[in-house]
């Protein structure tokens, strides 16, 4: 039961520094996609004509997926969390 404890309080600690470092990377990536560097606007500024290779849909793939990884670990922080604060309280 001992190791079991300690074993939850690593991963409490290791996806808590996870959960934390992945606001900031969600502050970066969600900063790209607001600017959306690709977007038509920014051709039209530049007197550009839209490339051959633009899509119209939003170009920035790995902004989204550091959401959906951020997303990922925060929530296997809160759900650790909640464990160890459930198992703590039948002691």
């Amino acid at each position: 039961m001992k190791k079991r404890s300690q074993w939850l309080d690593r991963f409490v600690v290791i996806f808590g520094i996870l959960s934390a470092l992945s606001l900031g990377a969600f502050f970066l990536a969600l900063h790209d996609i607001g600017d959306d560097y690709a977007s038509p606007e920014v051709f039209a500024r530049a007197g550009q004509p839209l490339p051959d290779w633009y899509s119209p849909v939003n170009r920035c793939v790995l902004e989204w997926r550091f959401i959906q990884v951020g997303f990922v670990l925060m929530l296997a922080f809160h759900v650790l969390w909640i464990a160890k604060r459930l198992s703590d309280a039948k002691k």
